[in-house]
């Protein structure tokens, strides 16, 4: 059981965003720059505690972190200065969910993705195979061979776009509830 619990505490994490102060070396111009340095493991209920009292910010950090700062600069060419935010950055994960119904069954799918892109690949599959007439009753009935949807069925899908944004395809028959097609991609903030 403890073997489980450490691995789970190991799967946790948080990317602090530092944005710092500082100067190129040659030139001497100022310049700010944003440093991540994600934590995990022992140190992760500790940064979380700190973030909550707000004794993390740019008043109150420690030698050790400053240190580390002044390294990360380097790599940079920056002459690390100073500290002036420390925000907890925003994690998320996107979820793709196929949900469906017909006369005789029903279902739900889902699938979580680190990436949108994949996910927003995996939703586009999902539409292709409810579209294909060998796979889903949707291919077959709902729309003619122009794409146009048929009369006695009800379809809405999102805007294209470029962003990164939830999106949703919906096919339903008029005539039957219990017969529908819902694909969502949702974007899933990680707590």
């Amino acid at each position: 059981m403890e073997n489980a619990t450490q691995k789970n505490k190991s799967l946790d994490l948080i990317t602090l965003e530092f944005i710092c102060k500082g100067y190129y070396p040659k030139t001497q111009e100022e310049a700010t720059y944003t440093i991540e340095l994600s934590v995990a493991g022992d140190y992760l209920e500790y940064f979380q505690e700190l973030l909550e009292k707000n004794e993390l910010n740019a008043s109150h950090y420690n030698y050790t972190i400053t240190i580390a700062l002044r390294e990360l600069s380097w790599f940079r060419n920056i002459v690390f200065k100073e500290v002036t935010a420390i925000n907890a950055k925003k994690s998320y994960k996107y979820l793709v969910m196929l949900e469906w119904s017909t006369e005789d069954d029903s279902g739900l799918d889902y699938y979580l993705y680190h990436d949108y892109k994949a996910a927003k690949d995996k939703y586009k599959r999902l539409i292709k195979d409810e579209n294909d007439a060998d796979i889903s009753w949707i291919g077959s009935e709902v729309f003619d061979e122009n794409g146009e949807v048929n009369k006695g069925y009800h379809f809405k899908c999102s805007e294209k776009t470029n962003k990164e944004q939830n999106l949703c395809w919906e096919v339903s028959d008029l005539n039957d509830s219990n017969r529908f097609s819902i694909i969502t991609l949702t974007k899933v903030e990680i707590l």
